[in-house]
């Protein structure tokens, strides 16, 4: 996403966030942390600055890549844990003697 962002606003500092958060912990004030990577050193300090609190860490990398396909696949994972959790198959283990 961030190479299509490039495209259309050269110039433009572009930042990847992600992160295991949930818009209603983080309202709530639940501690998490997020990564916000930038290919320029700045771009991830100025969007850890913005969003940074106390019960809202946020890490700095130059992988904006390896952020951005980690984010995707921790969705594709999320999605198949609650799947899984919808079904309860966590609460269906077997018993070994």
């Amino acid at each position: 996403m961030t190479d299509i962002l490039k495209e259309n606003a050269p110039g433009a500092s572009v930042v990847a966030m992600s992160g295991p958060t949930l818009a209603m912990e983080v309202a709530r004030g639940v501690p998490t942390a997020i990564v916000a990577a930038s290919a320029e050193c700045s771009g991830g300090a100025d969007g850890a600055g913005l969003f940074h609190s106390p019960a809202f860490r946020v890490y700095t990398s130059s992988d904006v890549h390896g952020v951005e396909l980690g984010g995707a696949l921790k969705n594709v994972i999320a999605i198949g844990a609650g799947v899984c959790d919808g079904w309860r198959l966590a609460t269906t283990r077997r018993r070994r003697c």
